[in-house]
Order: C-alpha cells, then structure tokens, then sequence
C-alpha cells in the first residue's frame, strides 16, 4: 500500500499472535468507516506480528494505507509481547500513542475520537479504555462451557457489529476491568492512550517480563503511566471486546488461571516490588452513554454486588 504522506496525530501500537481472523476484526474496528470521527490521515496503526508461524495473509495486513505491519519470525521474537510492542512504539511517528498489547481486542466506534478529545484537554494525561469478553460469561468460564471462534463468529454476525458496534455490549460479559462498574480504578487496560514522549520518559514496557501473554507487564506499565500521569481519564460509553483465541488467560479454565495468576505475580514481586494501587484521586470519568451501553449497565443492576459505576460493599 501507498505510504501516508501527513504525519498522523496519534500511533496505535498494536500487537498479535497466532490470530489471524481475530486482528483482522480488531484492524476493521479500527478504521473509518466504523470508527467515527476520525479519518486515515489522522493516525496510522503499527501492527507488530509477535512470533506467528507464518505472516499475515495480505488482504489482513494491508487492509488501510494507515497500517504498517512488522513480522517478526519465531526466531526472531519473545513468548511475552513487552519487546513487541515497545518495537511498535519506537516504529511510531504520532504524538500520541495507543498500545494495544492483545490483537484480540475489538474497539467500539468512538474509542479514537474520544481519547483524542480528552487528550487535548489534559496533554499530560492518559486516558483508559475499560474491557469486556464477547460471549456469555466472563471466558475462561464460557470457553470450559464450550464457547469457541465459531460461537462467537455467530454473535457477531448476528448483530452486524460493522454496522453498530456499540452492539457488542450487547453479546459481551464483564471482565475484571468491569464486573463492578465503571468508578473502581483499574488495574490495567488494553487499549491505553498517552503521550509518545511519555511512553518514552517511562522506558517501555519492562521485556524482563517472560512469560507467554506477559504475565503482569501490561498491570506494571499500567501502574507506573498512571503514577506519572496528572489525571487519568475512564472512558465512559466505549470499551474493547476480547475475542476468544486461546490467549494465555482467557484459555485457561479457571483453576489453571488462578495457578497461572500466581505464578505471574511472583515473576512482578521478583521483579519490581509490589505494583502500587493507582491514585483514585487522579481518575475521572468521561465520555457519553449509547443506548446498548445502558443496555449493559442495567444489567449489572441486576447483580446483587454491583452499582451502575462502582461497587456495593
């Protein structure tokens, strides 16, 4: 494809494995039409293959003229994606950056133009997008069910997300990031904006994580963005979508998850310490409600610990 002659405002720093229909639906949430607000020349998208077998079919990879895919071989790359995806950071030429460390993660159709928006608002802040996993159930849970790529290829055909894609809050359960709402800080996200200088200043992702997936990398970056940063912003009314892949996490059944949990955890403690909890007092909500997010947010009404944006103690 023809290069981009402007340069764009904001990089996404995206990175895949062993996903090839997953990114492709991932690269098409991603691009105008779908998102909104926003067009090609105002951002390009570093897709960096971490370690797949083979490279991306073409028709994948050169989806947008926006899209600059880097593979890396099998021998050439790590199990954690923290090398990925600071290799996709330095590739980037945007002031602003996105990292999207999972390819599996669909986006809603105002993600771009929103985080945009708050940024230019508070350039020394960053903003958080908030997940949720396709499918019935939270999906190490649904996947031990028998929830698989062809369950979820028809949900989302059956409510032509391409058209309306906040209709994903309408197939999708909470994740950690939301099981209790919105107001909760997080502990991580997958789709993060911030300053390419800051990303910078913070040193990257720390690549002595090793751990296939990462482990808690994403969770210390996270930490140590949100400690720089003077607010962090949650993005209200957007949200990415985890597509079932067998990931490093949501493959596992929840007894080897929590096994798995705690070998992570030791490799952080070794590591750097204790990650520190983020600052309540930084975090502001903002953004807008569609209708299929209330949709959502009444159903979490319905659960007997939950609140519409945080918890019930």
């Amino acid at each position: 494809m023809t290069p981009l002659t402007l340069q764009p405002k904001l990089s996404i720093a995206l990175v895949c494995y062993e996903m090839a229909a997953q990114v492709e639906n991932t690269l098409r949430s991603l691009l105008p039409p779908y998102q909104r607000g926003i067009t090609t020349a105002d951002y390009e998208i570093v897709l960096v293959d971490n370690g797949s077998a083979n490279p991306l079919p073409e028709r994948v990879s050169t989806l947008s003229p926006n899209i600059r895919y880097i593979y890396l071989s099998p021998e050439k790359s790590k199990p954690s994606p923290a090398m990925a995806i600071n290799q996709a950071a330095a590739a980037a030429c945007g002031e602003w950056l996105a990292l999207m460390i999972d390819g599996a993660r669909m986006v809603t159709p105002g993600v771009l133009s929103w985080a945009l928006r708050l940024l230019e608002v508070a350039p020394h802040s960053i903003v958080e997008v908030r997940g949720w996993h396709l499918g019935p159930k939270f999906q190490p849970e649904s996947v031990a069910e028998g929830y698989d790529h062809e369950a979820e290829a028809r949900l989302l055909d059956r409510i032509d997300w391409l058209e309306n894609g906040y209709r994903l809050f309408d197939i999708s359960s909470a994740s950690a990031q939301t099981r209790h709402g919105m107001s909760e800080p997080a502990s991580e996200s997958n789709c993060l904006f911030m300053a390419r200088k800051l990303f910078q200043q913070l040193g990257g992702m720390d690549e002595r994580y090793k751990h296939p997936g990462g482990g808690f990398v994403n969770i210390d970056f996270f930490s140590r963005a949100a400690a720089a940063a003077e607010r962090i912003w949650t993005l209200l009314g957007e949200g990415t979508f985890h597509q079932v892949h067998g990931g490093a996490a949501t493959g596992l059944t929840m007894t080897q998850l929590r096994t798995q949990i705690a070998t992570w955890q030791a490799e952080s403690l070794q590591l750097r310490g204790r990650i520190p909890a983020v600052d309540r007092q930084k975090c502001v909500l903002a953004g807008h409600l569609p209708e299929e997010f209330l949709r959502w947010l009444g159903r979490v009404l319905e659960q007997p610990t939950a609140a519409v944006f945080g918890r019930v103690e």
